[in-house]
């Protein structure tokens, strides 16, 4: 693996100075390197997981935020501009520490050991991403420690083999807590996370991107529809986040909210029924609201009538 370097306001399309380079690969062929999509990266968040890649000192990367926020696609969207591959895994209340090193199968008729996302990360020096790990065993993830310490993994089960770290291997994981837990209520089977496993990772918070980077981020992704449809949308994502999120002020929150990632599918969905009867409606429907309850179904509309306003029942967009 060649090692080059980039320009971060190249790569990355925010305002930094032209001197600020990181460092990546050169070669962009591998196939885990991540697809890259459209996304509008925070200086903060770029910054901090730019920092644990060039330098992990023995740590992990661990995003925390509530879901839509991006804790999941930064890491991917970072790997995909810097050519590294990456070996990832969704964690489950099943999941044990034999997923991530490796399973014994039949292949062909005979057993072979085939590697796990931990493995092929240590021995290629990829980014082993662990997608929901609140919702592993915390007795499973013990088995992490030695590893983000920089100790090689010993695989007891294949003859006891030896794999030492990579150079270039690192560990990034995400959560809907900080590792103590679900204090809001809002996500089952969120579980209370070692103490000793968290003290080995480096924290980054996610929260729901600013107005701008919405109003950005909707020029990029629907531009034929007008700006002031966009801005209402924006308005009311902000607006429907805020009672999920919930607080003293909120009598009754909501328990579904509108991602950055819903709020892009309903502009979308808006230019597509474009000429339909109250198309943006339409689309808010099939972006979000068709999955909520009833009664928050209607809270939802309420929120979105009363901000389009006149717009809303005339179907313009």
């Amino acid at each position: 693996m060649n090692q080059q370097s980039f320009v971060v306001k190249d790569i990355f399309n925010i305002d930094v100075p032209p001197g600020f380079v990181t460092r990546g690969f050169s070669d962009d062929t591998h196939p885990n390197i991540p697809k890259q999509k459209q996304h509008v990266f925070t200086k903060e968040i770029l910054r901090d997981t730019l920092a644990y890649l060039a330098m992990p000192d023995g740590d992990g990367l661990y995003f925390s935020g509530h879901y839509g926020t991006g804790k999941t696609s930064t890491p991917y969207q970072v790997a995909a501009r810097l050519n590294w591959p990456i070996q990832s895994i969704t964690a489950h209340e099943r999941m044990e520490f034999d997923d991530l090193v490796g399973l014994w199968k039949m292949v062909n008729g005979s057993m072979q050991f085939m590697h796990g996302p931990l493995s092929i990360a240590m021995q290629q020096g990829h980014i082993l991403i662990i997608n929901e790990i609140d919702r592993a065993s915390p007795g499973q993830l013990a088995g992490l420690h030695d590893v983000l310490e920089g100790h090689p993994l010993i695989i007891a089960s294949n003859g006891g083999e030896i794999i030492h770290p990579h150079d270039y291997f690192r560990i990034i994981v995400n959560g809907n807590s900080k590792g103590s837990g679900d204090s809001t209520g809002l996500y089952q089977g969120v579980n209370q996370l070692d103490v000793a496993f968290m003290d080995r990772f480096r924290m980054v918070e996610c929260h729901y991107p600013d107005k701008d980077i919405e109003h950005h981020i909707l020029e990029l992704s629907a531009s034929d529809l007008p700006e002031d449809l966009r801005h209402k949308m924006v308005a009311v994502a902000n607006q429907v986040r805020t009672l999920f999120i919930g607080g003293e002020e909120v009598a009754q929150p909501l328990t579904i909210t509108m991602s950055t990632r819903a709020l892009v599918r309903w502009a979308r969905l808006t230019v597509v029924f474009r000429g339909a009867p109250n198309a943006i409606g339409y689309a808010l429907n099939q972006a979000l609201i068709a999955k909520a309850e009833p009664e928050q179904r209607i809270a939802i509309e309420r929120i979105a009538m009363d901000i389009f306003g006149d717009t809303w029942s005339s179907g313009e967009s």
